[in-house]
């Protein structure tokens, strides 16, 4: 289920069937992607760590009623169509999810999804949303759901986001950020950003003396997470204190659909 890979850069798992990147450790330093530990991982329930896809709705959808949470890409069996090392050492995979292979009655569209991935010093992930019949590429929302490995979450401090955010656990406020963002609590909170985004972030793992940039494209919104302790440790499937050690910041199209392309960047320094 899961498959370990390593290249002159890097060492990274993925577990091809959820078409998903569990962990990417660049030579010399820690793991950048957190994931639970693999006794808490079952292909029946969505995989908690690395990059997981929410697609084709965030969350409940926009009725708060659609099942499941974060929608089904990130629950079906995807196909592996490439998997190769490229001139540069890089480990290049594509994997594909239709209709035909995974269907909603909450989302009655046919659809090609394509995600790929280029590993090596640097970690690029792209989604592509096109029709498989129709002339018209599918309506459709989610989010690059990325989990990152912190040394310690009260020593960690995000920029770039954005000056306002919206907050989901205060009645969806506009609440004004500062430059840098820190976590104190449950956090939930989205930023949203003008068309044809092209966001950069820096996350100051400050306990693993490091910074996470992270370079978002073609999303509409960045969500920040963090269950922080009461939610954190009611989580079943992780550890209690786990929560201490991962921070969740997302290119996500929320407030508008995907307009057929949403890609993210990592490297760390």
């Amino acid at each position: 289920m899961i498959t370990t890979y390593q290249n002159g850069s890097c060492v990274f798992k993925v577990c091809h069937q959820r078409a998903q990147i569990l962990s990417w450790r660049p030579v010399g330093h820690k793991d950048v992607l957190w994931c639970t530990d693999e006794q808490f991982i079952s292909l029946d329930k969505p995989i908690r760590g690395g990059i997981p896809l929410c697609w084709p709705w965030f969350a409940k959808g926009d009725n708060d009623d659609f099942t499941p949470s974060h929608g089904f890409a990130r629950l079906a069996d995807w196909k592996l169509v490439t998997d190769e090392k490229i001139n540069t050492g890089a480990h290049h995979l594509v994997y594909q999810l239709t209709d035909e292979q995974a269907s909603s009655s909450h989302y009655l569209h046919d659809f090609v999804l394509t995600l790929e991935y280029l590993i090596g010093e640097t970690l690029t992930m792209s989604l592509m949303v096109q029709a498989r019949q129709s002339k018209s590429v599918p309506p459709s929302f989610g989010a690059l759901h990325s989990y990152f490995n912190l040394g310690d979450i009260e020593q960690t401090a995000i920029e770039g986001l954005g000056r306002q955010s919206i907050d989901n656990l205060d009645d969806f406020k506009r609440v004004e950020e500062p430059e840098q963002v820190t976590i104190e609590g449950p956090t939930e909170k989205r930023f949203p950003y003008g068309k044809n985004a092209r966001q950069q972030i820096q996350i100051h793992d400050k306990a693993n003396q490091r910074r996470i940039m992270v370079t978002q494209n073609g999303h509409s919104d960045t969500m920040l997470w963090s269950p922080w302790t009461e939610t954190g440790r009611s989580l079943k499937d992780t550890h209690t204190d786990a929560y201490k050690h991962f921070v969740c910041v997302e290119a996500a199209s929320i407030s508008r659909p995907i307009q057929g392309h949403m890609s993210l960047q990592i490297e760390v320094r």
